[in-house]
């Protein structure tokens, strides 16, 4: 018999494919202009979204030019219960006004764009970082659950759902509620499809972006991986790859540094 959940996750993958194609090549032209500026593009999520972060950098075949905008007490709460427990994390993603103090830490670029993510469309914090963003003038991308958004309010002061801050939505097409599979003598359904086609179209939006700069005439930076050895040609390899991490790491390291030069960009 086969596997209901993988059944399930590539049938949305399809529905990703079939339907946010001429989003995600939007989006990655956004990117593409933002990392042409010689500035980023900043990838936002707290709770299970922050997984799609994880994927933007730094990795292998990681672009340079994406940054997750990473909030430990928003990504860290696999102690589940006591310090850094899962409620706490609830908590922090819910308070309105933490994205205000977030964004106070940074100076971005007029010409740099936003990746948000929230599988439900209303993660408070989520909200305050596209709204800022939005205000000021940069380009936002919505990477949510159309279905489950339609299936839910706001409390958000600004009265609004990401997809309707976002400048470009992109739909992960997750089920409301975002668990797929039912199990017999439980209201509740079991496994999350949300991971599966966030991740997949951060990939997606980070590869159309490195081919729309190749397209420009611009060479993107991709970290390789240094994972060979053993063998002569694996040491080989290994040792071009770290003199590319180590290249790539420098000019990451000066598009970083100009986010805390105070005064405006």
């Amino acid at each position: 018999m086969p596997n209901t959940y993988l059944a399930k996750a590539i049938a949305l993958l399809q529905e990703v494919e079939a339907t946010q194609t001429t989003q995600i090549a939007t989006g990655a032209q956004w990117i593409a202009d933002a990392i042409a500026a010689d500035g980023m593009a900043h990838f936002f999520g707290a709770g299970h979204s922050h997984m799609a972060l994880e994927e933007v950098f730094p990795r292998n075949g990681g672009l340079i030019g994406l940054h997750p905008l990473s909030e430990l007490a928003l990504s860290y709460y696999t102690p589940v219960v006591g310090n850094s427990g899962i409620y706490q994390m609830r908590f922090f993603q819910s308070v309105e006004g933490l994205g205000e103090i977030i964004w106070k830490n940074y100076r971005f670029k007029k010409t740099d764009c936003f990746v948000v993510y929230t599988n439900t469309g209303v993660t408070k914090v989520a909200l305050d970082i596209a709204t800022f963003a939005k205000a000021e003038g940069m380009r936002v991308i919505a990477v949510t659950s159309l279905k489950h958004a339609a299936a839910t309010g706001t409390e958000h002061k600004g009265g609004k759902r990401l997809h309707e801050i976002a400048d470009l939505v992109i739909d992960n097409c997750s089920v409301v509620g975002d668990a797929m599979v039912e199990i017999p003598g439980l209201e509740d359904k079991a496994g999350a499809g949300s991971s599966i086609t966030s991740i997949a179209i951060t990939n997606a939006l980070a590869t159309e972006a490195a081919l729309e700069l190749s397209r420009r005439g611009l060479k993107p930076m991709v970290l390789p991986s240094p994972y060979f050895e053993g063998t002569p040609e694996g040491k080989a390899r290994r040792a071009r790859a770290e003199k590319r991490w180590d290249e790539c790491m420098d000019e990451y390291s000066r598009r970083y540094a100009g986010m805390f030069l105070r005064g405006k960009a």
